[in-house]
């Protein structure tokens, strides 16, 4: 008889969005489940440790795992894992939550927590403060507070913390109006479509939707993303024919997922590796809506810059300096002239840019392989191209108020001559 697997859900959410709160109410109603709490903070001092101990008014403590002087995105990883495992062997808990640092990305963690050998990855919950979201997505005036990160990251953190969650709590919604949490929304449906939304004033959430939901399965959040349906849908400006991702990853494998690299901003022309697991993209083929092409009412749009000729480098670099500030979020597929054979992942979150090897192109690959991928991928024949074969530019750019064709005038301008 197989063992039962122990269940686990990540918390994620920007500092102050209200996690350590949510943490509290679950954890005063655990639905009959015995809950240990990993806490992660960047700091010496757990604070929110002891907040979550005195809040939920827990006296044996030693259900309550802190992990500090680092983040379990990327530092502590190892950490985590082994904390976990500990948990599991104790008998003592039948439920694990992980309250992830602020400024930890929920992708490399999931990744870390499906390797766990007798737990399962229950649900990843994003927690946002609809006040930050308005000062960020929808024309606020506020300043930043005084916090110990760029405002690049910031944004570039909320918009992976919308995109990669299986469910997503909006809280503090009573601190803004309803016309900017209007655009707010609006905002989330082009970064995650159909993720299942909690709206909220005060953190209170039914513990259902939090524990044992049963929700969360690693393909299928990281497909949701607006940017990769729009890029299946493959709807393309200027009259641009579908066109579909297809370069052949032989170098790495499917399920390996990096954090990204935030020391290489404003730079697409640095050779990263790490940013391979968009290949995921192609592999999905679901039916979608084609809707969303032309802004909405609130001026939130997306549109698909496909091209068949490949950056110039030092362009492209050039361009990402003067970044348009009304992009929230641009990602695809992307190749250089000076290196023909291999596949970039370019991607944007805010003011971040970044880009990294994602494998080689099918039409890169010897004769005798590309006519195995082909025969096993006939879809592709249909998409080859005589010059450049499956070689193309493809981004899925979702923003407030885009000047499409400036915008696609601007990145032609970055085109090899």
């Amino acid at each position: 008889m197989a063992k039962k697997l122990t269940p686990m859900t990540l918390l994620c959410g920007y500092l102050g969005a209200g996690k350590t709160t949510l943490m509290n109410k679950v954890l005063t109603n655990q639905q009959g489940y015995k809950v240990a709490v990993i806490v992660n903070d960047i700091g010496e001092v757990n604070v929110d440790a002891k907040l979550i101990a005195d809040g939920a008014k827990i006296t044996d403590t030693s259900s309550i795992v802190p992990l500090t002087n680092g983040c379990i995105c990327c530092t502590l990883k190892s950490q985590l894992a082994q904390n976990i495992e500990n948990i599991i062997k104790s008998g003592k808990y039948d439920y694990i939550m992980i309250e992830a640092s602020g400024v930890c990305e929920p992708m490399p963690i999931a990744q870390e927590l499906q390797l766990i050998k007798n737990g399962v990855l229950d649900n990843v919950v994003g927690v946002v403060d609809a006040a930050r979201l308005v000062d960020e997505f929808a024309g606020g005036d506020k300043l930043l507070h005084k916090d110990d990160i760029e405002e690049e990251d910031i944004e570039s953190l909320l918009v992976q913390q919308i995109e990669f969650c299986s469910t997503l709590i909006i809280n503090k919604k009573d601190l803004v109006s309803e016309d900017d949490f209007k655009k707010v929304r609006k905002v989330i449906e082009a970064l995650h479509p159909g993720v299942k939304v909690i709206e909220t004033s005060h953190g209170d959430v039914p513990v259902g939707e939090i524990l044992a939901t049963g929700s969360f399965d690693f393909d299928a959040v990281y497909s949701s993303a607006g940017w990769c349906k729009k890029l299946e849908e493959g709807e393309a400006d200027e009259d641009e024919h579908e066109e579909h991702e297809h370069h052949h990853d032989h170098d790495h494998e499917e399920h390996e997922h990096e954090e990204h690299d935030h020391d290489h901003e404003h730079n697409p022309a640095h050779g990263e590796e790490g940013h391979h697991c968009d290949e995921h993209c192609h592999h999905h083929h679901h039916e979608h809506r084609h809707e969303g092409e032309s802004e909405d009412e609130y001026g939130i749009g997306t549109f698909i810059y496909m091209r068949r000729k490949p950056f110039d480098r030092v362009k492209l670099d050039e361009f990402a300096n003067k970044w348009p500030r009304n992009i929230i979020r641009c990602k695809g597929l992307m190749w250089f002239a000076d290196e023909p054979e291999m596949a970039w992942v370019f991607e944007t979150s805010g003011r971040q840019i970044q880009a990294g090897y994602s494998g080689q192109w099918v039409a890169a690959c010897p004769e005798n392989e590309q006519k195995q991928i082909l025969a096993a991928n006939p879809q592709i024949k249909d998409e080859w191209d005589e010059k450049v074969g499956d070689r193309m530019i493809k981004l899925c750019i979702i923003g407030q108020k885009l000047d499409k064709k400036a915008i696609s005038d601007a990145l032609d301008s970055c085109l090899a001559d």
